[in-house]
């Protein structure tokens, strides 16, 4: 039953990042987003919500591996960084991966100070 709860959610997520994603410019804003916006809600459902709403374990294991794993994308955000080295965009390149990097682990660890203060445990003072 877990397969078919994963691959549900997973065709969500995969529609969502296809629409998200297909934004055309000159630069992968698109996959940007929704790679940032993956971090942010995977670690904030995993680690923190996850714990405090009821949720099932089956319900948690389709949003997280489902929909997110189908949603974000490595292997396109690797494809586009390969397409500017090659176009020689060098900085493009360097400031895509930057982006991804940096801003990935900012949006995780957003993810994880909303998860901390939905359960009061980020030590934050009213």
């Amino acid at each position: 039953m877990n397969y078919v709860v994963v691959a549900l959610f997973a065709f969500c997520g995969g529609g969502c990042r296809y629409l998200l994603s297909s934004w055309s410019t000159s630069f992968p804003w698109g996959t940007l987003v929704v790679n940032l916006v993956g971090c942010f809600v995977l670690v904030c459902l995993t680690q923190y919500l996850a714990h405090i709403l009821p949720l099932s374990e089956r319900l948690i294991l389709g949003a997280g591996t489902g929909f997110i794993g189908a949603f974000t994308t490595f292997s396109t955000f690797s494809l586009e960084t390969i397409n500017f080295i090659q176009a020689q965009h060098y900085w493009a390149a360097l400031l895509y991966v930057t982006l991804s990097l940096f801003g990935g682990l900012a949006c995780a660890s957003a993810g994880l100070l909303v998860g901390q203060l939905a359960q009061g445990k980020a030590g934050v003072q009213p």
